[in-house]
């Protein structure tokens, strides 16, 4: 009983207050979402995402043994959602909309920030939410997006809209510049850490805020 109670005032708690007092500010101040979330996707997340690639060292078999569950898992996942849409007969936008929601896992507001929390003293649970947060922005940023745009797009269309997420640039940057061991100028590490130190906080106000707008009785009719 202890211990739970230590997860839920060292760990849950402090994500909640974040979140309330998103609520809480977007009630009183308005925010603009649209500008906070592009502020996420094009700023904080690839600081993160190649903060965490770039220092981040794993031993070769735990990357193996959590890719493979994670690769399993999300196939799954992937043959459950299309057999689902074969049978309930979904049009093509209705069944990109539900592939994505069965397959995708939105864990990287929460994942990150309750792994750091847990696993203080063991960075290898940290480094484990890390890389599945990867595959999950990868497949994000491959399935998912190919499962929207392909019911407006495709070809072309969809590799370009893919090559311009900013979050493939920081995967591809960051795997490359740890892999070659590549040094960082301290003017240049400073400001992208001081950037990354800010996803957790921004990313959960924002969320916070989002929520405030659900309307309870909606989602119900």
């Amino acid at each position: 009983m202890v211990y739970l109670g230590m997860i839920f005032f060292q760990i849950v708690a402090p994500i909640l207050v974040l979140l309330v007092l998103g609520a809480v500010l977007q009630k009183k101040f308005c925010f603009n979402l649209k500008a906070l979330s592009q502020l996420i996707t094009y700023c904080f997340m690839p600081a993160a995402v190649f903060v965490n690639l770039y220092e981040t060292s794993i031993e070769l078999s735990v990357l193996g043994e959590v890719a493979l569950f994670i690769l399993l898992f999300i196939g799954s996942q992937m043959a459950l959602s299309h057999f689902l849409v074969k049978g309930l007969g979904l049009e093509k936008t209705e069944a990109a909309v539900f592939k994505n929601s069965v397959v995708l896992i939105n864990s990287g507001n929460y994942g990150i920030p309750v792994a750091q929390m847990i696993f203080v003293t063991q960075p290898i649970g940290v480094a484990i939410q890390v890389i599945l947060v990867i595959f999950q922005n990868m497949t994000t940023y491959t399935y998912g997006l190919y499962n929207l745009i392909s019911s407006t797009k495709s070809g072309m269309s969809i590799l370009k809209d893919f090559l311009k997420m900013p979050i493939i640039h920081a995967l591809i940057i960051g795997v490359a510049m740890n892999y070659f061991n590549i040094a960082i100028p301290q003017f240049v590490k400073i400001p992208i850490d001081h950037v990354a130190d800010g996803f957790i906080a921004v990313a959960l106000i924002t969320l916070g805020a989002q929520l405030s707008q659900l309307e309870i009785k909606s989602m119900f009719n």
